[in-house]
């Protein structure tokens, strides 16, 4: 079972980190989806989307420009067990125990990592997770509607918004959903769901100042 969300006070409930296969494929090394930390070529070529974990450019291959850096291969990390949770709660607050264990058994999460039962302790994650909102959330946080299907995301400060793209993606064929969150909650779960899928895109229609750039 997994959750998102950085944890490194649980080593007794399974990895704090999830080792994944990204390599630079010309050099083999380890990559990491994150552009590298310096980029000379920033005022001509776009950074690139992905590093050695040293933070310096994947090796360079032949490219229709000349020579660039190589695209990473292999797969990304996926998220701990507590990161996914988190995560999942942070989308869906109103899921139960039960509810977070079916999805964590869809996506492939091995809750019998846990060292206790994966019910009392997806539980006690989860109380922790609502403690913390209660206390930290703003009293003005506003509301985010986001519609999320395939690799798109959209995002709105209106209701009827959302439910218009709602149907448009639906009628697009997307299977899509729904989902308010405060924004808050949102600000935290965009850089948890880019590194779960590098692929996505968010659209952010919203008026409010610090928007997330797709």
């Amino acid at each position: 079972m997994t959750t998102p969300h950085d944890h490194t006070a649980r080593p007794a409930d399974g990895p704090t980190f999830a080792t994944g296969s990204l390599r630079c494929p010309e050099c083999g090394e380890p990559a990491r989806p994150v552009p590298p930390r310096e980029w000379p070529l920033a005022a001509f070529v776009p950074r690139p989307a992905a590093s050695h974990l040293d933070g310096t450019p994947l090796c360079p291959v032949p490219g229709p420009d000349g020579s660039q850096p190589a695209e990473p291969v292999g797969t990304p990390a996926r998220l701990t067990l507590w990161q996914a949770v988190r995560q999942s709660w942070l989308i869906h607050p109103d899921w139960t125990v039960a509810d977070h264990l079916a999805w964590l058994d869809d996506e492939a999460y091995d809750t019998g990592t846990l060292s206790r039962d994966p019910a009392e302790v997806v539980g006690r994650w989860l109380a922790e997770h609502s403690c913390t909102a209660t206390l930290s959330a703003p009293v003005d946080d506003a509301r985010v509607y986001v519609v999320a299907g395939g690799d798109m995301v959209a995002v709105f400060d209106h209701p009827d918004s959302a439910g218009i793209q709602h149907a448009v993606m639906e009628a697009a064929g997307l299977d899509a959903s729904v989902y308010t969150l405060s924004a808050t909650q949102w600000e935290t779960v965009v850089p948890l769901a880019r590194t779960g899928n590098p692929r996505l895109v968010i659209s952010d229609t919203r008026t409010a100042p610090h928007r997330e750039p797709s």
